[in-house]
């Protein structure tokens, strides 16, 4: 295979799990607080476990480790519901740092989560204090601001971040906004 053809696979591979993960992200972002909290409420126990759900953050990002601030190249949102557990993570060059926690709430775009844990690439989880705020926009795509603080034996991490969660709607036929697809009106 040509390497121009290998690089137009490649970009068009790249797009369509783009715009797969930017349309779950949207979605996800709007419903976080319920579908981290999904159980299977019939206690039947035959499905087996439950996919998580990742939004990516577009935009700029901080974190700061014990004082020494590093390198992010974005944030993931993660809720897990087969164990009820959410992750803010700040991706880094090298790995992922993941502010942790179970208890969540949201109201009217704003986003709590407190924190009890940090996973250290390093040194596994660790125990700690602290919170997750997020502020949506009306639009449901913009993240405001988020600010994660926690304190670990290990010292102080704080992640600042902000950004778009960007949907590519490859349905927009005539540029208008949302979507002409099925359904639209």
């Amino acid at each position: 295979m040509s390497p121009r053809r290998r690089s137009v696979l490649q970009t068009a591979r790249q797009r369509t799990v783009l715009a797969v993960s930017m349309a779950a992200c949207a979605l996800a972002l709007a419903a976080a607080p319920s579908l981290a909290r999904a159980q299977d409420d019939d206690g039947d126990d035959d499905d087996g476990p439950s996919a998580p759900i990742v939004v990516e953050i577009n935009g700029p990002c901080t974190l700061t480790i014990g004082g020494r601030e590093t390198a992010c190249r974005g944030v993931a949102y993660m809720a897990f519901p087969s164990n009820h557990r959410i992750d803010f993570t700040a991706i880094t060059d090298t790995a992922g740092w993941a502010f942790s926690g179970e208890d969540d709430e949201n109201e009217d775009g704003a986003y709590a989560l407190e924190l009890d844990s940090i996973l250290n690439p390093q040194a596994g989880r660790l125990d700690a204090d602290g919170e997750c705020r997020m502020r949506m926009a009306d639009d449901r795509r913009t993240v405001q601001s988020l600010e994660c603080r926690a304190t670990t034996d290990e010292g102080e991490l704080t992640l600042k971040a902000s950004g778009v969660i960007a949907v590519n709607d490859e349905d927009d036929d005539d540029g208008d906004g949302p979507d002409d697809g099925p359904g639209a009106g």
